[in-house]
């Protein structure tokens, strides 16, 4: 039997990413009905370990080039796995001094499911969707979107979607923009280098996942980088985040059905949030007590389009790598974007406990192949997402059998405040004697 050609490969492969999915669905149909209707769809998307039953392979130690270039000395029984290698980080209880998280593995990209409301936990954390086993790092963005799209293909709807700096870093055409066609609202963090100005489209400046004025004062644009680099306290960088969402490029609309949308200067329309010479009609008396944005030289002697024009119309494409719904760094953007990382992280852990589903215990999991391993993981997977949904069924039904209590409305005492208390057995004295 002669090698398979790319398109039976890719084939296969589009089957078992079917299957592992299907084995998912089946455990998150023994949630109520009501609970799985109410739910609208906030999910994250992460990638964990799964280790391979191998050991790694080796390579030469002679020669210059990376270590990838080098020629195999020996190799693994498992070919298909490859190094994962990480940093210590805050997850990690090391010294600053500790050497990297080197393992011979896979990568599972999950979609962690999590409550719409973190205030109102109305959905478990399970997961929803998964691409087939990867090499770790490879592909990041295009295997996410291949998860979330198995999660929309059967159904679900979609929400808020949460995902660490490795996704907001992929290529746009990989992750972001499929992201946001499929209907996710993302929700970013940032890497140092992606703070500050990052874009320009029509004179609005993209700071950190959204537009703005382009007078906005420099120190309003650097606030984060600031904080970063401890140059201003936290309470100044939530002063002027305050401050700089006066200079937010506001939405005339919704987007339309292609994904544009108008967005318009914070001084233009009825009802303008700021006053602007450039915008005449913001300087009235119903103006007044509103932020005063002073133009610049360059600006004021060459107005761009969003200066002169009412409103402009942002295609999908405009900043789409970081982009996002919320404002970063709001009270509201920390609340989600943490609590959904949360349930990712969380539930990584929860699937990796030794005393029950173990995935991250490779003696566990004696088959070698990229096939075997997904299916294996998908049972595993499975088998954590049936305990989430006993636990949060018997504390729904515990909870839900409690009848409520009616809140005192006297705000006097009762009488039974003065109730004597019976006497505790130690305050008795022994038995009489018995009299013949």
């Amino acid at each position: 039997m002669g090698p398979r050609s790319e398109d039976e490969c890719g084939e296969r492969d589009e089957r078992l990413g079917w299957v592992i999915n299907a084995i998912l669905e089946a455990s998150l149909r023994l949630l109520p009905r009501e609970t799985r209707r109410a739910w609208k769809g906030t999910v994250g998307v992460d990638a964990t370990l799964v280790r391979s039953f191998a050991r790694a392979e080796r390579r030469t130690e002679s020669g210059r080039g990376k270590r990838g270039s080098r020629e195999v000395a020996v190799h693994s029984a498992d070919p298909d796995a490859a190094y994962y290698v990480r940093d210590p980080d805050d997850r990690d209880d090391v010294q600053p001094t500790s050497t990297r998280k080197i393992a011979w593995g896979r990568e599972a990209t999950l979609v962690v499911s999590a409550p719409d409301d973190p205030n109102d936990p109305n959905f478990p954390s399970l997961v929803i969707g998964m691409a087939p086993l990867h090499k770790p790092g490879h592909s990041v963005g295009t295997n996410g979107i291949r998860a979330l799209t198995s999660v929309i293909e059967r159904g679900h709807p979609a929400g808020y979607l949460a995902a660490d700096r490795a996704y907001s870093s992929a290529s746009v055409e990989d992750f972001q923009l499929p992201a946001t066609a499929l209907g996710y609202k993302p929700i970013y963090d940032y890497r140092s280098d992606q703070l500050g100005v990052k874009g320009n489209f029509q004179g609005f400046l993209l700071i950190e996942g959204a537009y703005y004025c382009p007078n906005i004062p420099e120190a309003l644009v650097n606030a984060t980088a600031d904080c970063r680099q401890h140059k201003i306290d936290e309470a100044t960088y939530r002063a002027r985040l305050e401050e700089r969402w006066n200079y937010l490029a506001r939405p005339k609309a919704s987007p339309d059905a292609e994904g544009h949308i108008r967005v318009q200067c914070p001084a233009a329309g009825s009802w303008p949030a700021a006053r602007c010479e450039l915008k005449p009609a913001s300087i009235r008396k119903e103006t007044a007590g509103r932020i005063h944005i002073m133009v610049r030289s360059d600006i004021s002697s060459s107005p761009p389009p969003s200066c002169t024009q009412q409103s402009v119309t942002l295609p999908p494409e405009a900043g789409a790598k970081y982009r996002q719904e919320l404002l970063f760094g709001s009270e509201r953007w920390h609340l989600m974007y943490g609590a959904i990382r949360s349930a990712n992280e969380g539930m990584n852990g929860y699937v990796k406990d030794p005393a029950h589903e173990a995935l991250d215990d490779a003696g566990r999991r004696r088959l070698f192949g990229t096939a075997a391993q997904s299916i294996l993981a998908a049972l595993l997977l499975m088998a954590a997402n049936v305990r989430k949904i006993q636990s949060f069924i018997a504390i729904s039904s515990a909870s839900s059998d409690s009848p409520a209590r009616r809140p005192r409305r006297r705000r006097t005492p009762s009488l039974g405040a003065w109730r004597p208390k019976a006497p505790t057995i130690s305050t008795i004295g022994p038995d009489p004697p018995v009299v013949a």
